[in-house]
């Protein structure tokens, strides 16, 4: 579950957060008991949805079996007192590189294929996973986010300045070496709402994929610390084509905020009635309806998850009466066959799904003591056998994977 203001695009490397005393750990498979693999999700059950139409059998013919995609790296802050780490970590838990960053700005680290990423002293740095430290180009004190893009070679930070009739809100791409765009720069204004965003917002940066860059334009100062609190507060989201600067929306109903963007532009929303409780979710392509599953409205969704095909949807259900500040939740792991309708869950306590490596393997985090303790994991979404990346400790985050 989010908790505070942070970026959630997909790197190719897992980057964590991590304090004093931390040693390189040995990856261990824990089993459980309560996974129903054949059962159809009893909170996401079919309502509208595309229907699957057959193909004819081919004869079958001999093709190369694809070698497998190695599991990737990870990347993780550790926090010990005023002391944080940025870490990258190897599959099997080894800490491949370290450094440290002063302050942390949680929502300013991020994980891409070169390596980690964080804004420190004005400046967008690397941590490479042979340890060294690259300084890659400006971002301003006041940025209030970075994405990087899917080749690592560009990042992209928004910003937020204060003017007479409103603030200015920007999104700048920066390549090291060469430009600096501005490719969207836009008031808010509070006294002219218009159909696309609130009254006064703010860019926040989600992910930078091959579609483009994903952002959501939130209320200023927007946060929380209730479940799934950033995901709540992007209503109004698009996607910015870098280079041409168009702008695609993707949603603009407070009902249905986003939680996910997919391959192709897909996106993932928890609909929710009067007393934020979650009654459905829709899956869009391109703008357009493609399944919408009628859920109980004892829960509230999020921290959804698209696999890297966009055919299976990884989300967390939250009982209603835990999801409120300071709770301990008891969240419920889903998988979801979009076509079919089926999942398969598992109740894994405080966790978090982050990124669907290519690996086929889900990353996350399994909190506890509300959030102040955290262990590492990967999960298999076929069977929701959980394995262990890293053991719980104080003021770990996950950031990313490589």
């Amino acid at each position: 579950m989010t908790r505070n203001l942070a970026a959630l695009a997909i790197p190719a490397a897992l980057v964590v957060l991590s304090g004093c005393g931390v040693a390189a750990v040995t990856a261990r498979t824990t089993t459980v008991s309560d996974v129903n693999a054949n059962a159809t999700i009893g909170d996401a059950s079919p309502h509208t949805q595309a229907i699957p139409t057959a193909v004819p059998t081919a004869a079958p013919t001999s093709k190369p079996v694809p070698a497998p995609v190695p599991s990737p790296d990870v990347v993780r802050v550790l926090t010990a007192g005023a002391t944080q780490w940025l870490e990258i970590l190897s599959h099997n838990g080894a800490v491949v590189a370290k450094t440290t960053i002063n302050p942390l700005l949680g929502w300013m680290v991020n994980a891409g294929p070169g390596g980690a990423y964080w804004s420190q002293s004005g400046a967008e740095h690397e941590l490479t996973t042979s340890g060294a430290v690259r300084t890659l180009g400006p971002v301003p004190s006041d940025a209030s986010g970075v994405v990087i893009a899917p080749d690592g070679t560009s990042y992209a930070y928004s910003t937020s300045d204060q003017g007479k009739t409103g603030n200015l809100n920007r999104i700048v791409v920066v390549h090291p070496g060469g430009s600096t765009t501005t490719i969207a720069d836009r008031f808010d204004n509070p006294n002219v709402q218009t159909a696309d965003a609130p009254e006064g917002w703010q860019y926040y940066l989600i992910s930078w994929t091959s579609s483009g860059i994903a952002f959501a334009r939130v209320p200023t100062g927007g946060c929380g610390c209730g479940s799934f609190d950033m995901q709540m507060q992007s209503a109004y989201s698009a996607t910015i084509n870098p280079v041409t600067e168009v702008v695609t929306p993707l949603t603009a109903s407070w009902s249905c905020p986003l939680s996910a963007v997919g391959p192709g532009m897909a996106t993932a929303c928890f609909a929710s009635d009067a007393n934020g409780n979650t009654t459905g979710l829709r899956i869009t392509s391109g703008g357009v309806l493609r399944h919408n599953f009628a859920m109980s409205g004892a829960n509230v969704g999020g921290d959804a998850v698209f696999s890297p095909a966009g055919t299976e949807l990884a989300y967390v259900t939250v009982p209603s009466a835990e999801a409120t500040c300071g709770a301990t939740w008891n969240a419920t792991l889903r998988v979801l066959n979009l076509a079919t309708g089926a999942a398969v869950t598992r109740t894994l306590g405080e966790f978090s799904p982050a990124v669907w490596g290519a690996d086929g393997l889900l990353y996350g985090s399994i909190a506890t003591q509300s959030g102040s303790v955290a262990s590492l994991v990967a999960v298999n979404p076929a069977t929701l056998a959980v394995t262990q990346l890293s053991p719980a400790i104080i003021g770990q985050q996950l950031v990313g994977i490589m």
